[in-house]
Formats: C-alpha cells, sequence, structure tokens
C-alpha cells in the first residue's frame, strides 16, 4: 500500500524527472516511482553525454572548456523535458544526478568556466541565471530536490586535483571493474552510514556496469569540472527548493546546512545514510508529494 497521502490531485499535476548518481542503473528510483502521485521519468548520467566516440574526439581537443560536458548535459537535459510535454516539472537530483540538475540551471550562461572561487559570496546577486534567465529558460520548472548533492568545488586548485584523481579511477573502472572494485567504492567514508544489507544490495544492483561507460560518466561529469555553484543558489528567488540529507551522513549533512535562502529547505531525513532513496523509498516518495503539493499551491 502506498504511504504517500491520499490528496494527490494537486503533486499529480507535476512530472518529476530523476536525475539518477554515478553508476546509476534502470529502475534506480523504480520503488520511489511507484509511490509517487503522478508522471515521472528517469535520467541516468549517460544520457546527457554525447555518444562514445564523439566524447572520445571530444577530450582530444586543447580547447575543449572544463565545464563542456556540464553545458552539454544542460542541453540534452531541457531537450528531454521539452520533448516531453510536461507544463510543470520537477527536477529531482541523487548524488552526482542533483550536481547535473543545479548545474543545469544555476550555471553562467557563458560558454565559459565559471570562477566564482575569487568572488565574494553575494556575487550572484543580479545573476541573470539565477532569476530572469532562469524563469525564461526554464519556465517549466516548478521545483527542485537535491539528494546528498554536492554543489561544486571553490578552490580551483582543489578542482585540479579532483580531476587528476577522478582520471585515475576512471582508469581502474575502464580496466579492473569487478565487484571487489565497488565492494572498495562503497567502503569510502561517505557510504559509512549505509547498512550493511543496503551496501551489499547496491554493489550486486551495479555488478553489470560496463566499466568503460562509468569511466567516460566519471571523466566527463567529474566534480573538478563544475563550477562552484553555492553562491548561485542561495541568490535564487521564486524557485522552491528542498536538500536532503541522511541522519547517517554528516558530510553533506555539513554541507548541506551552509545553504539558506528564502526559497530553500533541508530536511535531515532519519534511518538513512548517504543513499536515501534506497535506504527509504517510501520516506523518499511521502516527502516527494508533500514537496509537490506545496509548490503547486506557490
Amino acid at each position: 500500500m502506498s504511504v504517500v497521502p491520499e490528496e494527490r490531485g494537486l503533486a499529480s499535476a507535476v512530472k518529476v524527472f530523476f536525475l539518477a548518481g554515478f553508476m546509476g542503473v534502470p529502475g534506480e528510483f523504480a520503488r520511489v516511482r511507484e509511490l509517487i502521485p503522478g508522471d515521472s521519468e528517469e535520467i541516468l548520467p549517460e544520457d546527457l553525454l554525447p555518444s562514445p566516440e564523439k566524447t572520445r574526439e571530444l577530450f582530444r581537443r586543447r580547447d575543449l572548456p572544463p565545464d563542456y560536458f556540464f553545458r552539454e548535459a544542460r542541453a540534452r537535459l531541457r531537450k528531454i523535458i521539452t520533448a516531453s510535454g510536461a507544463e510543470r516539472v520537477c527536477l529531482y537530483g541523487y548524488s552526482l544526478g542533483g550536481r547535473l540538475a543545479l548545474s543545469a540551471l544555476f550555471m553562467s550562461p557563458e560558454n565559459k568556466e565559471e570562477n566564482s572561487a575569487n568572488k565574494p559570496e553575494n556575487s550572484h546577486k543580479n545573476s541573470p541565471e539565477c532569476s530572469g534567465s532562469l524563469r525564461r529558460d526554464w519556465p517549466m520548472i516548478s521545483g527542485l530536490i537535491l539528494e546528498s548533492s554536492g554543489l561544486g568545488i571553490r578552490d580551483p586548485e582543489e578542482r585540479r586535483r579532483r580531476l587528476i584523481h577522478d582520471e585515475n579511477l576512471a582508469r581502474r573502472f575502464a580496466a579492473e571493474f569487478s565487484p571487489e572494485l565497488l565492494r572498495e567504492w562503497y567502503a569510502q567514508p561517505v557510504f559509512a552510514g549505509l547498512s550493511p544489507p543496503v551496501r551489499e544490495s547496491l554493489i550486486q544492483k551495479r555488478r553489470h556496469i560496463n566499466g568503460e561507460e562509468a569511466a567516460r560518466v566519471l571523466r566527463c561529469l567529474s566534480s573538478g569540472r563544475m563550477p562552484w555553484l553555492l553562491p548561485a543558489l542561495k541568490a535564487s528567488r521564486g524557485l522552491p527548493v528542498l536538500l536532503l540529507a541522511g541522519e547517517r551522513d554528516p558530510k553533506y549533512q555539513a554541507l548541506l546546512k551552509s545553504v539558506t535562502g528564502p526559497d530553500i529547505a533541508l530536511l535531515t531525513v532519519p534511518a538513512s545514510g548517504h543513499n536515501i532513496h534506497d535506504e527509504v523509498p517510501e520516506v523518499t516518495a511521502r516527502i516527494i508529494g508533500e514537496f509537490l503539493r506545496e509548490c503547486c499551491r506557490g
């Protein structure tokens, strides 16, 4: 039986697009999608990238902007949403999927890396991407939910180190993808809050992933390629934003508590760590349903 409240009319008017994280697989949000009101669609990171052949060609270019693939993902996401015909949309992004949603809505319109590391926190106050052009480019967006999602990396040197780290990891995924490598991945501190059964289920769900494809996603959409978007998010107006962090995920609780704004809410989800939708899908569905109803009332 669905645990989503029966008051479904308002919420069902909004279509939810679920953006999966790194190593997402088809059906990633299946249980949550069964429980929420209205229509929904699932998007994997590789759905928003050029073909593998085109990607290799692009990486041979010396003039490729660091954030090129995030801008490419934004354009492809807009096409998918527009083609759906949905008049009202909520984006739900988990981890990398959250960064994709965030960058789609809040990256600056210029085709260049946004170096906001040396800008004051309020430098985005008058950014068109935070207000007028957000509504112009994405008029159908009624809300944004970010689950355990980063906001970019502020320090350019740290971004460079992250790129090197992710490149080395991508090489391992391409050369030696295995259950052992997956266990090593889920042994990282960020996943410490996962219960053993959930951790094992995630490993089993991802055991047939194509390692080369995972490596491509990691190279293209590394956090090191994404600009620092906290100032832009904090300066946004008129778009309801819900930030979710698991109670057993102290890193993301601390990160998301730094985000404040009149249209931004932070929710700590009980009995969960980094993978909230996997650990407590019924609670996740209820949270989405309540958020959608509030968005529709606004």
